[in-house]
């Protein structure tokens, strides 16, 4: 297998409501990291707060949902701070562009590779309603071509995997691992702001990855089965 020189976009979208079928984006957030070195590329982050229909009939109207109190308490976002922000297709055409900056072959699978938290449950799918809409998909089979058609990175699911037997590890909500590993105060009383979100991801997602790659060096799975026989 060769090495790996296809960027990480780490990236994250703070929203107006929990589900991603229908919520309004008000914050998309990126940085991208060089796949050898992963440190953050040259011109290699992106922040916008993005405007949403602050009026519930009118997000109604639009087919969305409306803006539920909560969520703005959470992501610490007002009404009229979110109704005076970029319009989310021009966000939306700037964000594409940038992404596009850092796919060398302009196709599908030297596009980055799409990291965050619990994306695979809710910023993916967000991703790909908003390439439907906008008309970010690939020619063939109307996939979404702005990220690479194959590889994802969920640090979600990464850290379940590590954490699935250890009874200590209670609770796998951004919250509570910002906690659990000792994340400096500044990322607690930031949570929840996307580009602080996406730096907190980020950091983990370095961690984690250079020691996958530091205990890969001296694991050897060939003829694994062979050796030791099955499992089933």
């Amino acid at each position: 297998m060769p090495l790996n020189f296809t960027p990480y976009c780490v990236f994250d979208f703070e929203t107006g409501s929990r589900n991603p079928e229908n919520t309004q984006v008000t914050q998309l957030a990126a940085i991208m990291l060089d796949p050898r070195t992963l440190k953050i590329k040259s011109g290699g982050e992106f922040n916008s707060e993005v405007r949403g229909f602050v009026d519930d009939e009118e997000a109604k109207a639009h087919d969305l949902a409306p803006l539920e109190d909560d969520a703005l308490r959470i992501t610490g976002k007002t009404r009229e701070e979110i109704a005076a922000a970029p319009k989310l297709d021009i966000v939306w055409d700037q964000f594409t562009k940038w992404l596009k900056k850092f796919n060398k072959n302009n196709n599908i699978f030297t596009a980055p590779i799409p990291v965050g938290y619990n994306i695979n449950g809710f910023d993916l799918p967000i991703i790909n309603r908003l390439c439907k809409e906008y008309g970010n998909v690939s020619d063939k089979d109307g996939r979404p071509n702005i990220f690479n058609a194959v590889r994802k990175v969920d640090m979600m699911d990464d850290l379940w995997l590590w954490t699935e037997s250890n009874p200590e590890v209670k609770s796998l909500s951004m919250d509570n691992v910002r906690q659990w590993l000792g994340y400096p105060e500044e990322s607690t009383a930031n949570a929840h702001d996307a580009l602080q979100d996406v730096k907190d991801t980020g950091n983990l997602f370095i961690k984690f990855l250079k020691y996958h790659r530091s205990i890969a060096k001296e694991a050897n799975f060939e003829n694994a089965f062979a050796k030791s026989g099955m499992y089933i």
